[in-house]
């Protein structure tokens, strides 16, 4: 029921799903697809996910598809989370306690990671990693090599990066006899061998895109225009202080108390997880030095080097958690229960207002958008490009699937792949210079339509083509000639 709460099958769309649902129903789609479509994403690295979310999409419709992709991945993460909590000693009202707390934290130390937000790729995978992890403590490596490598076709980078710190702890739970290691190592090369042929023969193909001089580079333009909230923590010293410096000085205070529960536990397995989460947490502290050596170049951004950072936090918790149990404190269960009493509150209430939130949004920009749709229905030709005003950018992420109409580009829906980047910032430039100067002829782009805030609908008009809907949100306006 937590997870559910954190998960909720509520059938209205985050802006994540809104990209990765639709690029699953792309990557299934028969039909030829728009050139000018704004989702696009050429990566192969979630192909599984892909496939079968998109499979979905189509037998069931996106709302639906969110109702079942949100419901069984909250299945999945309460029988991986009992399965590892098990193994840490935690009990029904511990695992609670660290779930609770975990969300009332953000879900997140540093990157903008979390768990338990909505349904993408990423969300199978760590639901298959708390699954492989429980498995490596209780030293069944075979089962835990196919559960990582399972990981690595639904997320790469998080299968990887959990599959090799999966491999340290064993090496720190058996005193460094890596021998017993070699068996369950090569069967996971094995079984993510041809994801990784894939991978490596759909990047050699499309080749080094050509540079343009009027654009930054694509790692400059993913790592330090798109995604610096993820990537980059030298970005600037506002950044730094202002979204990462209470996040390491969390981490650094967590990696003492690991320090700490080595030094006093008893306990083989509670040793072994301190010296191993301490690691962890080290790892983020360590990961600073190559981001600040590459904090001009932004080569290091797609590997998402502070991503394990919400899986760190989860399981630093769960420690804690297994610590406090082994002091045999006195009334521990009562104080449990009122420390429960504190967290689920608030828990629940942010739970209910995000429910609301979703089931409310829309407005009069709902209604517009709606008007407008209906318009291009009956007026505009299958393939019309629709351009979207920047500033209404974030509630239009629906507009494609809803109307089947192009709209050129998103801030939201970034590719990964060099020449799409490029392509992508050629169309954030293209749109930005056109809402905010105007149209020239010849567009670059061939814009049909045009979705305006209303204030702005008139100064548009005067180069751009006649205003043919105005509501209180947008206005479209239909492009002359």
């Amino acid at each position: 029921m937590l997870l559910l709460c954190l998960l909720p099958p509520d059938g209205v769309l985050s802006d994540n799903e809104e990209n990765y649902f639709q690029l699953g129903a792309h990557f299934v789609l028969a039909a030829p697809i728009s050139p000018y479509t704004a989702v696009v994403d050429g990566a192969w690295h979630r192909v599984v996910n892909d496939f079968l979310l998109g499979g979905l999409v189509h037998v069931v419709g996106f709302g639906a598809a969110q109702i079942i992709a949100r419901a069984l991945a909250a299945l999945a993460y309460a029988a991986a989370l009992r399965a590892l909590f098990r193994r840490f000693g935690l009990s029904t009202i511990d695992a609670i306690l660290a779930v609770v707390i975990f969300a009332l934290m953000g879900q997140a130390l540093i990157g903008g990671e979390w768990l338990f937000n909505g349904y993408e790729a990423k969300v199978a995978a760590y639901a298959l990693v708390l699954a492989g992890l429980a498995m490596v403590l209780d030293g069944r490596s075979y089962v835990a090599a196919l559960l990582f490598a399972a990981a690595i076709y639904f997320h790469f980078l998080v299968g990887v990066f959990w599959f090799f710190a999966a491999v340290v702890f064993t090496l720190i739970a058996e005193r460094g006899q890596w021998r017993r290691l070699l068996p369950p190592m090569l069967l996971f090369g094995a079984l993510v061998a041809p994801i990784l042929a894939l991978i490596a023969a759909t990047r050699m193909r499309g080749g080094q895109p050509t540079l343009d001089p009027t654009l930054p580079t694509p790692d400059v333009i993913y790592s330090f225009i798109r995604a610096p909230h993820h990537t980059a923590p030298f970005l600037s010293l506002d950044n730094f202080l202002s979204q990462w410096l209470s996040g390491l000085m969390l981490a650094a205070g967590m990696l003492a108390i690991c320090l700490a529960v080595r030094a006093s536990a008893r306990e083989a397995r509670l040793t072994n997880l301190a010296t191993w989460l301490a690691l962890l947490l080290a790892y983020l502290f360590l990961a600073l030095v190559p981001s600040f050596l590459d904090r001009h170049t932004g080569m290091l951004g797609k590997f998402y080097l502070f991503r394990p950072s919400s899986l760190i936090l989860l399981l630093w918790l769960a420690l804690l958690l297994a610590w406090l149990n082994r002091l045999a404190l006195p009334h521990e269960t009562t104080l449990k229960s009122l420390a429960l009493l504190l967290v689920l509150p608030p828990f629940l209430l942010n739970a209910g207002n995000r429910v609301a939130g979703d089931l409310a949004r829309g407005g009069d920009l709902g209604i517009d958008k709606g008007a407008i749709i209906e318009i291009l229905r009956h007026d505009a030709a299958p393939a019309a490009l629709v351009l979207i005003d920047p500033a209404l950018d974030l509630g239009f992420l629906d507009f494609e699937r809803l109307s089947g109409h192009p709209m050129l580009v998103s801030w939201k829906f970034d590719p990964t792949n060099d020449p799409q980047i490029l392509e992508w910032e050629r169309r954030m430039e293209f749109r930005g210079a056109l809402f905010a100067d105007g149209c020239a002829d010849p567009l670059r782009y061939p814009v049909d339509f045009l979705v305006a805030q209303p204030e702005h609908a008139a100064a548009l008009a005067k180069t751009c083509g006649p205003v043919i809907y105005s509501g209180k949100a947008v206005a479209l306006l239909r492009r002359a000639g």
